[in-house]
């Protein structure tokens, strides 16, 4: 859709202006006109017209930043939509709708968004165009679906399918950070029982092997060796690690920086595929609702895209986009692809041939939500006992090394 720059005046002689995402200038005019306002000038411009003069790295920076300020915990929003759509499907007005709930939120961030929600409803916008004022809160994704029920009528609808759509988004989310979490915790629990040895007891040790004379056995000497750099060498260890973890971070803020790491994601073992089956079943699941809503299979892909927070998938779509732009079959592109399995591809080629696509899309979505907690499930139970070994041994091996000398001597004497 074309971007337009405009400026209007409302009849209580403010002006308003800004730039917006519409399908032509008759829409914009008409949403100006329900402002009760008067269009004082309006221009078609490029989407390259409306970026950040900003170098690209403080571009995304500075969305970082603002995202981490003005970021709403998901859990609110989902409940907020739940509730939206609990009273607007009961009749009640839109507008009486954000005001109450506006008023029932204890959240005092949301609760000004939403009240600035609420007022710009009054002012004649159309939700959609007064969440897209709130990107930060409200994505695309969210914003393209709420107009897709206001043109087509069935706002109800996308708002109970919005909800879903976000209690399963964050089911699959919290599966995965779970997955993580636990295993994270141990390797970090390890890591600190090392350290702690190598800071506190092996010093102790090492001031008693000083006093005598004989050679210590290669695992010792090792282990002394580690902890003197540690302890000598702490301080250029740590600025050397904030250095390189400040380093990746403004790497990965980079356009190709954030495009290698995502790939490369999708490769860490069991992490990646885990990933990878978030996203696919995130995606189905979403193209289903938009193409339920009447929204045309491109426009849809693309908002889907936009949406995706791995941005090596996100080109990989985008160039699937394009080639169904040009006469490809949906199954055609997405074969050619490197993220769709093939038995994904399969069954949307069954859908297309079936005029069942929605139908399969939802079925794809719920096979990989299975899938992933399978594999979770699988992967808890194995990565435990594994991890604790691997702790064991780490332990083990200190205490090997450090008694080691103690036993050769306890046979010299002898």
């Amino acid at each position: 859709m074309p971007f337009f720059k405009y400026k209007a005046k409302r009849y209580d002689g403010k002006i308003i202006a800004g730039v917006i995402e519409l399908d032509d200038e008759m829409t914009l005019i008409d949403r100006i006109h329900r402002k009760k306002a008067v269009m004082l000038s309006i221009q078609e411009i490029g989407k390259d017209q409306i970026a950040s003069p900003k170098p690209q790295l403080f571009q995304r920076l500075e969305e970082k930043w603002k995202k981490m300020c003005h970021s709403i915990p998901a859990g609110e929003i989902l409940l907020f939509t739940h509730q939206l759509s609990a009273m607007f499907g009961a009749g009640v007005a839109l507008s009486r709708c954000l005001e109450s709930l506006g008023r029932d939120l204890k959240n005092k961030k949301f609760k000004e968004i939403i009240n600035d929600i609420h007022r710009d409803i009054e002012s004649g916008d159309d939700l959609s165009e007064a969440l897209s004022k709130h990107p930060h809160i409200f994505n695309k994704l969210y914003v393209n679906m709420i107009r897709a029920g206001e043109s087509s009528g069935t706002l109800t609808t996308i708002l109970n399918q919005l909800g879903s759509y976000l209690e399963n988004l964050m089911y699959i989310k919290d599966k995965l950070k779970t997955a993580m979490l636990y295993p994270l915790v141990l390797i970090l629990f390890g890591l600190s029982v090392a350290v702690g040895m190598l800071l506190f007891i092996v010093p102790q040790f090492s001031h008693l092997f000083s006093r005598f004379q004989a050679t210590l056995p290669l695992p010792t000497r090792i282990l002394m060796f580690l902890s003197d750099g540690i302890r000598h060498g702490y301080g250029i260890f740590s600025v050397f690690l904030l250095i390189s973890l400040l380093l990746f971070f403004l790497a990965i803020q980079t356009e190709k920086g954030r495009y290698l790491w995502d790939k490369s994601k999708l490769h860490f073992p069991i992490f990646g595929p885990l990933l990878s089956k978030g996203v696919l079943s995130q995606f189905s699941r979403t193209l289903s609702i938009l193409s339920k809503s009447g929204l045309p299979i491109i426009q849809s892909i693309k908002i889907i895209s936009d949406s995706i927070s791995n941005v090596y998938i996100e080109k990989k779509i985008q160039e699937s986009t394009y080639k169904i732009q040009r006469g490809a079959t949906i199954t055609e592109a997405f074969n050619e692809s490197e993220i769709f399995p093939e038995l994904m591809v399969q069954m949307i080629s069954s859908g297309e041939e079936s005029g069942t696509l929605v139908t399969m899309l939802s079925k794809i979505a719920d096979f990989y939500q299975q899938q992933i907690d399978t594999t979770i499930a699988a992967f808890s139970s194995i990565i435990e006992p594994f991890l604790i070994v691997i702790i064991g041994v780490l332990v083990g091996s200190f205490a090997i090394a450090i008694f080691l000398p103690i036993f050769k001597m306890g046979g010299v004497i002898r």
